[in-house]
This record gives structure tokens, sequence and C-alpha cells, in this order.
């Protein structure tokens, strides 16, 4: 009897809760149980009602902030709804016992894990590298925000959040890949033999950090806006180490989620800069879940989609100031630092859509190819008016001016690709696409080397060792596939030449630190230097210096099979990062009984 009274005191107070709710809004109040025994007939729903399910409903609620500064969003539909879930909500007293990887609550920062910090004159170096070359590129920090925080942590490092120190982590791991191999800073907080190893031993050592700050504050059940700032981060800096990040990516979703990033913030109680915040953190992860999703085949057929406005093209000093309204795009409007990542937004939506159309029974619609390729030329006409005709460019608005133009072209190529070889094509398809492939493929070689040769972009040398010198090798893959085909009848432009030529002796002088480089060189430099005598003379001299000899391939380019197998066989997205599938394809280019290149 005891428990029936204390569920009946319980009813009585969540109706007297509701009714106080309901008399802030001007409604009817409920009737009580006790006063009320008959019960209401249902309601029977009206024809001219909204239907139950939309494709991307759009979503309300109320954000819950705890004690400890942690956030839970609660969904509703109404306002008031909200507010009885948050008012009868009690809050949480634990956590499961036992569970794996996590322990009580800590309510400040080891010293353990601060040891682990570099000193403060090397953090600053890597603090202010991070937001010289990677902020503007994957820009999901609002920056004086952060530079607020951080100014706080330094005046108090143990009281600072776990999840701002796990950030700071993150950003360390990714800044020490933007250093020149005689950075004073390797060399101090390093301790193996080779530049590039202390690289990727202190990337590694930061990660692991970032993420022993976020298991101590058990983000998988207390978690904010820092806690998803982190997580995206660190995948982002997963996926440039080529690590294994899926897992670690659903996760974050779902965190994203639970914190109220998939519900636009102009729904919730936030102001102007948080709102833009949770936007970027949205998009951005939508970016990492669309392409690690379809780079793994799709194993989540669908879209993250959710009502959530894009971040605005704004700069972050103007958010501050003024109403984050998105600017729009024209010859005179510089670029901001969410340019580039609202571009690259766009691409990865052309990406998934090209290798769905490449796995489908209409990968050669001419229709679907040529309206995919319409979008394509559109987005490169948009970088060409935004970057380019600028007179003074910021050194990192011209190294996002050729990572865009190297994708855009590496998409065009995967575009056309399937149209190359296909036997029920019209000889004027084949041709178009054969021409689209020439020039892209051109096009991503001489970005490539722009990017590499301009001494002021050298802390992108993360992207031309990864990336940029993978995309380079397609590039290349193709332009020797097309030249070796007879069927084709490709001219062979001396320029371009030069240029593959000079990509693969830049990978090979790369190869000791970047995998990527090492495995290329090991494809290419056989197939550049199997070819027929006189065909390359000087892989530094002029194009006079490069001539064409006389083959049984009517007088153009050696064929190599595997390597055509390699390049038609391997599904779309196994070509749009660097993938153990390309080069344990890339070994049928050799004979395994002579150890030579196979050709004919």
């Amino acid at each position: 009897m005891g428990n029936v009274a204390n569920l009946e005191d319980l009813l009585k107070q969540n109706i007297a809760l509701t009714t106080a709710l309901l008399s802030q809004r001007g409604e009817s109040p409920l009737p009580s149980p006790v006063s009320s025994p008959e019960v209401a007939p249902p309601v029977q729903p009206s024809l001219e009602e909204k239907p139950l399910y939309s494709a991307v409903p759009s979503q309300t609620g109320r954000l819950v902030v705890s004690t400890s500064n942690h956030v839970r969003f609660i969904p509703s539909q109404d306002v008031g709804d909200s507010d009885l879930l948050e008012a009868i909500q009690e809050p949480t007293s634990g956590f499961p016992k036992g569970f794996p990887f996590f322990s009580e609550q800590s309510s400040s920062v080891s010293d353990e894990l601060l040891d682990m910090l570099p000193p403060l004159l090397h953090l600053e170096e890597l603090k202010a590298t991070f937001f010289r070359v990677f902020s503007p590129l994957f820009h999901v920090l609002h920056d004086p925000t952060f530079h607020a925080k951080y100014q706080a942590f330094k005046r108090n490092p143990k009281s600072t959040p776990l999840t701002f120190v796990g950030l700071l982590f993150v950003i360390l791991s990714l800044a020490v890949t933007a250093l020149d191999d005689d950075h004073p800073v390797l060399a101090d907080l390093g301790h193996d033999a080779s530049h590039h190893a202390n690289v990727r031993s202190l990337s590694a050592k930061y990660r692991s950090a970032a993420m022993r700050c976020l298991a101590a504050d058990n983000f998988m059940f207390c978690h904010n806006l820092c806690t998803v700032q982190c997580l995206v981060l660190l995948i982002y800096a997963m996926n440039h180490a080529q690590e294994p990040a899926w897992s670690l990516l659903g996760t974050t979703l779902h965190i994203a989620v639970a914190i109220g990033c998939a519900v636009d913030p102009d729904r919730l109680n936030v102001d102007r800069i948080e709102a833009e915040e949770r936007r970027r953190c949205w998009a951005t992860l939508r970016m990492l879940y669309t392409i690690q999703n379809t780079c793994l085949g799709n194993l989540m057929p669908f879209r993250v989609e959710a009502n959530v406005a894009l971040p605005a093209d704004i700069e972050d000093d103007e958010l501050m100031t003024s109403n984050p309204s998105p600017q729009g795009e024209s010859v005179d409007t510089p670029p901001t630092q969410m340019t580039y990542l609202l571009y690259k937004f766009r691409l990865y939506d052309l990406a998934v859509d090209i290798c769905q159309l490449s796995a489908s029974f209409e990968a050669h619609d001419r229709a679907r190819i040529e309206t995919l390729d319409t979008k394509l030329s559109q987005e490169q006409e948009c970088h060409l008016a935004r970057f380019s005709t600028q007179l003074m460019l910021k050194p990192y608005d011209q190294a996002h001016f050729y990572i865009l133009a190297i994708y855009t072209n590496h998409l065009i190529l995967l575009l056309h690709r399937s149209r190359l070889n296909a036997t029920h094509m019209a000889e004027e398809c084949i041709h178009q696409s054969r021409e689209r492939c020439l020039k892209a493929a051109t096009a991503t070689l001489s970005n490539f080397e722009a990017l590499c040769s301009t001494p002021t972009l050298k802390s992108y040398r993360w992207y031309m060792d990864g990336l940029g010198s993978f995309y380079a090798f397609f590039a290349i893959t193709t332009l020797l596939v097309l030249w070796g085909d007879p069927q084709l009848e490709t001219e062979c432009n001396p320029q371009t030449v030069v240029l593959l030529v000079g990509c693969v002796d830049r990978m090979k002088r790369t190869a000791s630190r970047s995998s990527v480089c090492q495995k290329a060189a090991n494809v290419l430099d056989p197939l550049i230097q199997g070819l027929a005598p006189g065909i390359v003379t000087d892989c530094n001299g002029s194009a006079g210096s490069i001539g064409l000899s006389e083959t049984p391939n009517q007088g153009l380019w050696p064929t190599y099979p595997g390597l055509e197998s390699m390049f038609y066989d391997l599904p779309c997205e196994q070509w749009l990062t660097p993938s153990e599938f390309v080069w344990g394809a890339a070994q049928n280019l050799w004979d395994p009984s002579s150890g030579s290149v196979s050709s004919l």
C-alpha cells in the first residue's frame, strides 16, 4: 500500500506541474483523476491532419545543462512538453558499474594528463600552426571562443574541463604534421631517429592523450558541444593518419544527436555563436560520415539528413559583431574561413552521387553523367570566381584553391572512367569522356605541382604526401591507360609527359616519409622506366627533350593490361581515399615469374 500511495503522490505532483505549465501558456488545466474518474473518449484522427512521418521532420525541444556543464537534448514538438520532462528528470547519480574503458568521473584534470602537454613555448607554437593551417581547412571551432577558453586554461589548468584539454591534444596532434622536417619543436619533443618518424609518434601520442581525456570525462554518458568538437577533430586527425575511425564516427554521430546538433539552432535556446558552432559540428560530422560510408561501400544505405542549415559563409570576427547571415558568392566577395568547407561539403555530396551511379545499372546513362558533369563544371566556375580573381589571397586560401581544384578534377575522372571502355556507347560520348579525362588528369598534375612548389605552402606537405599524391597517382594511371589504348587514339601532349615524369620523381623523393608516395612510386616508376627508349630522356628537362618512339602500339605508348584492370575494375569508392584494395590490385602489374612489368 505504501508503494501505491507513493505512486499516487507522484502522479498528483506531475499533474500539478503540468497544469501549472499549461496555465502559463493560457491553456485549460488537466482534470485530476481523483475529481474526474470518467475517461474521455479517444480522439478520432482527422483526414486533414498532416502525415505522421515526413522525409526529414523539423524537431524542437530543450537543451538541459547539468551542474557539471554537460548537455542533453530533450526532444519535443511542444515547448511545454520539454519543460515538463526537464522538471521531472532526475539527475544521474552515477554510471553503469564495470562499463569498460570508463571510471568514476573526475572533476579536475590529473597531473598525469597535464604532464603530457609540451612546454608552454612549444604549445603556443603548435597552437598557432593549427590555426594557421588546419582551422581554416576544417573550420569546426569559433576561433575567438577557443582563444578565450585557452587563456582561462593557462591561468588555471587543473580547473579546465577535460573535454577542452582533450581538444587541445587533438590540435597538437594535427599541428605537428604541418611542421617542416628541420623544425626545432620536432627535435625537442621527439625521440625518434628521423623527423617524419617523430611526426608520426608525436601525433599518435597526442591523439591517444585526447582519447584519455574524453574517457576520464565519461564522454559516453556525459557530453557537451566541446565533446563533439573534440571527437570530430579527432576523427579528422585519424583519417589523416589512415587509422580506422568508423566505430568512433558512429558514436560521435549519436552523441551529436543527443546534445541536439541534429536540430537547427534557431529552434533552440542558444546564442548566435553557439548556433554557428553547432551548425559547423553537424556539417563536418555529416561530411566525415558521408565520405567514410561511401569509401566502405555504403555500409549504411542512407544519408545522414536533418533540417539543419549549413554554417554561414562568414568570418569569425564578423560573427562576433553582426548577425550570421550567409554572404552571397560573387567575384567581389573574398573567401572566408568557412568558404572551403562549404565547397567541400557540396563536392562530397557529388562524390556520393558519382559512386552510386557507377555501381548502378545506369552507370553509362548519358543524361545522368552529363548532369553530374555540369554540376562539377559549375563548382569549378565557383572556385575560380571566388579564389583566382582575388589579387591578395591569404596563403591558406591559395592552398584551398589548389586542393579544391585537385579534388574536383579527381571526381571528373571518376565520373567519366566507366565510359572510356564502354563497348555499346556512341563514339561521340567516348570522345567527350576521353577529352574530359585528359583535361582533368593534366589539371590535377598541374595543380599538384603548383601546390608542391609554392614555398609559402610548405605547411601543407601532409596533404601533398597523402591525399594529394594519391589523386596524382590516379591521374597518372588515367593518362597511361588513355595513351596505351590504341582504340582511344589519344594524343600525347609533351607538356603533360613532363608533368607526369616530374610527379613520379617527386613521389620517389618523398617515399621515405610517406607510405602513399612509396606505394605509388613502386607502381609507377617501373612503368616509366620500362617505356621504349627515347620516350623519356630527362625528367627535369623541357618538353623538347621528350619524344615518342615508334612502338607496336601505333607509335604512341606501351599498354599494360594489369594497369587497365586496376583502373577499370576497382569500385569507384575505392579511389576516393588511399585504399589497400588499390595497392593490392597494383601487384597485378607484375609478372610473378619474371618480376618484370607485364606489357603487351
